[in-house]
């Protein structure tokens, strides 16, 4: 039953969503008869383990719905707050009954299901709530984002942007800054990125490039949430650190966070406050990217004598790559919105006000302040050493560097100098035996540059072609 305005009520054919608050005589009913032993199965002690167990599992999942049915607001009231402890608490044997032997921890389905939906719960409960309850914030941390269990701090981190942005701003146990040098200390540890560090077959932990990513893809929503002089403290660093990883993936994953700090830094209260972050972010890209090749004036003498300064960087071409992703990520986030009838900026007026909860979008539309600080990095700082890669001895680098420059904004890749050196790059790419693979024509389909590749995955028979019994692809033919 549905009651309308009228308060009458209507059968609806099919369970509607998120239509009004149910009947509340139905949730009378259902508080008296079933709320109660739901929450008792957080505690259930049957004799049996695993039947013990089983019932966590199912109260775990199921008990992020039943604080939506019945509110946020009433779940200490409802008891629901003393089930979703009880259910990471360490449970008893059995035979004691005391519910504190430490040698029977909680089901790790149990954590591993709650710390998928812990973000959830604490939307539900709303700031205010939240703020003021600290056996829910220690459980954050003590209990999920500090776990020994990899799934269970994989899970909390894929999540944790969304759970800090259900926190109030400001300072103070309880709010957002308070928890940024906990999640660093924590991310920068040896269970996260300090991992990558291990290199023993019988440690799990050089396995947890998941983990890693988890954060690189999370990043984008944790700097929107700081102000810049935080970011720079307690999230530069991490970032930093995922841009080096041995993992392309998570380079790649990390290099989309960089036009969202450098957004972040361009608001900065103080102009030479952002001057300066900029300036780092970029100084840093080129001297672990391009290994200073940009500040040598030697290399700009001849096409012979830069592609033979290039060989003794020839190791590293994947981190020349990692740059014209990067600069490609950069280039789509200012062409955000480019189509929109009211030309760049935001398209309406309500687009201008950032409430505070939900966070605001990382890569959002640009205000046209912001997009002529963003033209002003690529064309004076981000663009001319890629340029110089026309000439990499890498293929695979002028590849990556054509479909970056494809995915320039229109009135910087109309320049001459830009165009002249696409121009170059593409008369080559069609000298190779590669059919219609290449994004050359289609700006949008080059979008694989900055997230994983625009080259077809099977070949089509008709690019195929036999040499000395063997199938030659495209891509075997272009080597």
């Amino acid at each position: 039953r549905i009651p309308t305005n009228t308060n009458s009520f209507t059968a609806l054919p099919y369970p509607p969503l998120m239509m009004g608050r149910p009947d509340p005589e139905d949730l009378k009913s259902i508080r008296a008869t079933l709320l109660q032993p739901f929450s008792a199965m957080a505690t259930c002690q049957t004799g049996e383990e695993t039947t013990d167990a089983e019932m966590r599992v199912y109260c775990a999942y199921s008990l992020p719905a039943v604080i939506l049915l019945f509110g946020g607001s009433n779940w200490e009231r409802d008891g629901l707050k003393s089930c979703f402890l009880d259910l990471i608490r360490k449970v008893g044997n059995g035979s004691d009954g005391d519910g504190g032997d430490s040698n029977n921890p909680p089901p790790l389905p149990v954590k591993r299901c709650l710390a998928s939906s812990v973000h959830a719960v604490a939307h539900m409960l709303g700031p205010e709530i939240v703020s003021r309850d600290k056996e829910f914030l220690a459980s954050f941390e003590v209990s999920f984002l500090s776990d020994s269990d990899e799934a269970i701090r994989l899970n909390m981190l894929k999540n944790l942007a969304s759970f800090i942005g259900s926190l109030p701003p400001g300072d103070g146990v309880g709010h957002r800054n308070y928890y940024l040098p906990i999640i660093h200390s924590t991310i920068m540890g040896e269970d996260v990125l300090g991992a990558a560090k291990i290199r023993s077959a019988s440690n799990p932990g050089v396995l947890n490039w998941r983990q890693r990513d988890a954060v690189a893809r999370v990043m984008p929503d944790l700097i929107v949430l700081y102000d810049a002089a935080l970011v720079r403290e307690y999230l530069w660093p991490i970032l930093k650190t995922l841009l080096s990883d041995s993992v392309s993936i998570v380079r790649e994953d990390a290099g989309w966070s960089i036009p969202v700090i450098l957004r972040k830094y361009a608001k900065a209260t103080r102009e030479t406050d952002a001057n300066v972050s900029i300036k780092e972010v970029i100084d840093w890209l080129k001297e672990t990217h391009l290994d200073d090749v940009d500040d040598n004036p030697l290399v700009r003498k001849s096409t012979r004598h830069r592609k033979k300064q290039m060989v003794a960087s020839e190791g590293a071409f994947s981190k020349r790559q990692g740059y014209c992703r990067i600069l490609a990520a950069v280039a789509l986030v200012m062409r955000m919105d480019e189509n929109n009838s009211n030309n760049a900026g935001f398209p309406n007026e309500s687009r201008k006000k950032e409430a505070p909860y939900p966070p605001i979008d990382p890569f959002g539309p640009l205000s046209p302040s912001e997009r002529d600080r963003f033209r002003s990095i690529v064309v004076d700082d981000l663009l001319p050493p890629a340029l110089e890669m026309t000439v990499d001895c890498v293929a695979n680098v002028r590849l990556t560097l054509t479909k970056c420059l494809k995915m320039l904004p229109v009135d910087i890749r109309k320049e001459s100098h830009v165009e002249e050196v696409l121009s170059t790059l593409e008369e080559e790419l069609m000298t190779w035996d590669v059919g219609n693979t290449l994004p050359l024509n289609d700006a949008a389909s080059a979008m694989g540059a900055g997230g994983g590749g625009g080259v077809n995955s099977s070949d089509p028979p008709a690019t195929q072609r036999m040499v000395d019994g063997v199938i030659m692809t495209p891509t075997m033919s272009a080597c």
